[in-house]
């Protein structure tokens, strides 16, 4: 059994469509115990409104979400009782194997870098996204946790990515870098001092593919991990969500029954697709879309699960630890620390 804590009040439909994905999950749990962290009156009442028994989950007590329009440092400095900060104590005691929130993405991201610290070797956190190519799973980052970024921080995304799509079992995961075009040269000052660092800096193992396009995401032909910096991945998630459902009305449209198509979009909005496993952090943390339905907010459950069940944070720190000293001491420090405790 895993236990995964789960946000009540984040999201433009928290915390109704919340509890809606609590009574979802409890129809198929698959192993997996979900810690509520809410209003604990608040969360009793919509679980049995719902026809559940609330001794079927854990419910821990938390007074206030983090508010849209809000400073996210400023909240969880101000307020011991906010539910992404107390989901996230509960990962950082060992009390739940991960956490899962679809509110405010900087609060989330904030909270997870406070409270759990990040893995050694890794500057900033990374939102990482698996997206469905046609070539398979292809891990995509940074997609939103930090807007810009340096060519080393680059670089640390890479390794991360990588340990990721080898924790998914792809084989030899290509690396690329997002640019505007394929060939070496191409792109701005950050891109063009990128590809030069990471065909010269990374570990043998990994396969530095070169500058990728935009439809290189889609495809996964040519890399398997795509890197970026969280502004442009951030547009071009948001583009591609916008190509699945524009694709799914169209060809709907054109063969008379809109059915197929949807469902295929709906399949990939409930599969690893559906959230953001935060890279880079000492915690599984996933943050999922604000106006996710219950059914994207079960798969971010699961999502959550199947990362902590894969030892995803351990294998980034690993990852890591391959092109930095400074990193290879932190690992060592802190599995030493662990056997000591």
């Amino acid at each position: 059994m895993t236990t995964i804590a789960l946000d009540l009040l984040g999201g433009d439909g928290a915390p109704a469509v919340v509890a809606d994905a609590i009574a979802a999950h409890l129809t198929d749990p698959r192993g997996i115990t979900l810690a509520v962290v809410g209003p604990a009156e608040l969360t009793r009442t919509l679980l049995l409104e719902r026809g559940v028994d609330p001794a079927h989950v854990r419910i821990v007590d938390a007074g206030r979400g983090a508010p849209m329009g809000a400073n996210p440092l400023s909240t969880l400095r101000t307020h011991d009782d906010v539910t992404v900060a107390v989901a996230v104590g509960l990962v950082a005691g060992g009390l739940a194997d991960g956490w899962v929130s679809v509110g405010h993405t900087g609060a989330a991201v904030a909270a997870a870098v406070l409270g759990l610290g990040r893995v050694g070797g890794m500057s900033r956190p990374a939102l990482t996204v698996v997206v469905p190519s046609l070539a398979g799973p292809l891990v995509l980052l940074d997609v939103g946790a930090a807007t810009d970024a340096t060519p080393d921080v680059l670089r640390q995304l890479a390794l991360a990515g990588w340990a990721y799509a080898c924790a998914l079992g792809v084989d030899d995961p290509g690396v690329g870098l997002l640019s505007i075009g394929s060939e070496a040269g191409k792109g701005d000052r950050l891109r063009r001092s990128t590809h030069d660092l990471l065909a010269e800096a990374l570990p043998v193992e990994v396969r530095y593919v070169g500058p990728v396009e935009g439809h290189d995401v889609a495809s996964g032909a040519r890399a398997r991990v795509v890197v970026t910096d969280g502004f442009t991945g951030n547009v071009l998630l948001k583009g591609l969500e916008g190509a699945v459902a524009w694709s799914a009305e169209r060809m709907g449209g054109a063969y008379g029954d809109p059915g197929p198509a949807w469902a295929v979009a709906a399949d990939t909005a409930t599969s690893q697709f559906a959230g953001g496993v935060l890279l880079g952090v000492n915690g599984v943390t996933v943050v999922g879309h604000g106006a996710g339905t219950a059914a994207e907010i079960v798969a971010c459950v699961r999502l959550a699960d199947s990362a902590a069940r894969m030892g995803l944070v351990p294998a980034t720190a690993a990852a890591l630890a391959r092109i930095s000293p400074a990193a290879a001491r932190a690992a060592a420090a802190q599995a030493d620390g662990s056997r000591i405790a």
